[in-house]
């Protein structure tokens, strides 16, 4: 069953679209029936609706504001637009801000509403696909190196408003490429998703993980009081990821090794970062991995044998 949001304040076109909707597919689709944009903000908020079928002129909303604001309140509900004008060029506009189709009222017969109901649907799902695969790594799911550098800088400008450092981590697995040459390829990813779950059960549901390619990944770390919390989760990550794994009846073992750096000690801008925190994990390699660094070198040996940072001020 389809559940379809419809939005129009004329009581004629209300019925005339839900009794060609009934005569149709009465069993496929169920309608629900509101006649101002407040109200529909309200169930889209509170309820599941498959698709909206939006009147572009209602009492408190008008033209291609009523579809700007379904959208802020719920971006992936499609948006089939049920206008009384025949115009082109507000039907273009309508699908270049982001409805999935523009039919006019009384044009449209049961069955070619319901055919762009369904279309409407299918074409939101192929839209969304598209943007995960432009924004996240096929493999671990995790998010990738694009959508982590505009991450990476919106996590900066809030920096800068709350005063707040930031922790950039570049990590990768030591001991990787053997796994991969000595059990194949297939073990060799099944060993990236399962760190990369490992990754994301050692930070915060806030905190970005993201996959940059191969066995690098990045963390990142907002809302830290310094360089010791920061300290702290990549002890974690070194222990988490040191535990054997078994992947299809074969004993895995891996270390990472980590180099961090700090915002706004660190004071440049992303590509620096990324640079400067590259450096570190290679200092981290160096020593035989398993290990982190900080990019700046206010760090002393911890009781375990790790780096840790020099207390501030």
């Amino acid at each position: 069953m389809i559940k379809v949001l419809l939005i129009e304040d004329n009581p004629v076109d209300a019925q005339l679209t839900k009794d060609i909707l009934v005569e149709e597919s009465a069993d496929q689709f169920y309608l629900t029936h509101v006649d101002q944009m407040s109200e529909a903000i309200r169930r889209l908020r509170n309820e599941r609706f498959d698709v909206v079928l939006l009147d572009l002129s209602l009492p408190d909303a008008h033209g291609l504001e009523s579809l700007t604001q379904i959208q802020v309140t719920t971006p992936s509900v499609p948006i089939v637009v049920l206008s009384g004008l025949d115009d082109k060029a507000l039907a273009l506009q309508a699908v270049q801000s982001g409805a999935q189709d523009y039919l006019v009222k009384g044009q449209s017969s049961g069955e070619l509403l319901a055919r762009a109901i369904r279309y409407a649907i299918e074409r939101k799902r192929a839209e969304e696909r598209l943007i995960y695969l432009a924004q996240y790594d096929h493999l671990t799911g995790l998010v990738n190196r694009t959508l982590f550098r505009d991450r990476l800088t919106q996590a900066l400008a809030r920096s800068k408003r709350k005063k707040q450092p930031v922790g950039l981590m570049l990590l990768d697995l030591d001991g990787f490429k053997a796994v991969n040459d000595t059990l194949g390829h297939d073990i060799g990813d099944q060993l990236l998703k399962a760190a990369a779950d490992l990754l994301k059960s050692c930070v915060r549901e806030v905190d970005t993980v993201a996959r940059m390619g191969g066995d690098e990944f990045t963390v990142l770390l907002e809302g830290a009081s310094g360089e010791q919390d920061i300290a702290r989760v990549a002890e974690r990550i070194l222990e988490t990821i040191a535990q054997p794994l078994v992947l299809e009846g074969h004993t895995v073992s891996v270390t990472a090794s980590i180099g961090i750096t700090v915002y706004p000690l660190d004071d440049h801008g992303i590509d620096d970062l990324l640079r400067h925190a590259d450096t570190a994990m290679y200092r981290a390699k160096g020593h035989g991995g398993n290990h982190y660094r900080f990019a700046l070198e206010s760090q002393v040996p911890s009781p375990q044998g790790r780096p840790s940072p020099l207390p501030q001020g």
